[in-house]
């Protein structure tokens, strides 16, 4: 008869690491499928989870702050342009990989809501420039910089050379994609 292979400990392996739900993953494929390598899912699936954690902190937070992902997106877009914070609709729709329409819509209901101005081109029709109002500014200037304190707080764990690494890691892999 033989020994049950022993199951990982989910507070540390044999040498005292720290485990958690990925490293059980890989474990048990490793167990299952010893012929094939595995070694990905301990970043692409923790990449994947931290992704939909922090999806869900900040969705949350900008509940929280009455906006949403939508309405930061295209004010942060026009403020980190800088004064006088404007930019074509064309330009807001290639930053945001949205459809025309998706953008129109958008900027519809901002401009209802008075974060934003649009004003159509005399020379040109068909270009449209979306400026943000003092409003917008106030907003965005407001979310973002409570978005930022939270999102800080979450990644208080690492050391600030332990971000910069990550961060380097980070830009490396996105490289690939980008």
């Amino acid at each position: 008869m033989t020994e049950p292979e022993p199951r990982a400990d989910p507070l540390g392996d044999e040498q005292g690491a720290a485990t958690d739900s990925v490293d059980l993953i890989t474990a048990a494929w490793r167990r299952e499928r010893p012929d094939i390598e595995v070694g990905s899912i301990g970043v692409v699936t923790r990449i994947w989870r931290i992704g939909r954690h922090l999806d869900r902190h900040r969705k949350q937070r900008l509940e929280l702050l009455g906006t949403d992902r939508v309405t930061l997106d295209v004010l942060a877009t026009l403020r980190r342009s800088g004064p006088p914070y404007q930019r074509t609709a064309g330009e807001l729709m290639h930053s945001s990989l949205i459809t025309s329409g998706g953008v129109s819509q958008r900027l519809e209901k901002l401009e209802r809501a008075g974060y934003i101005e649009r004003h159509v081109d005399q020379a040109d029709r068909r270009r449209v420039e979306v400026r943000l109002t003092p409003a917008g500014v106030d907003l965005v200037d407001s979310v973002v910089a409570d978005v930022m304190e939270h999102e800080t707080k979450l990644l208080g764990r690492l050391s600030p050379g332990e971000q910069e690494t990550l961060i380097g890691l980070l830009r490396k892999l996105l490289g690939e994609f980008e």
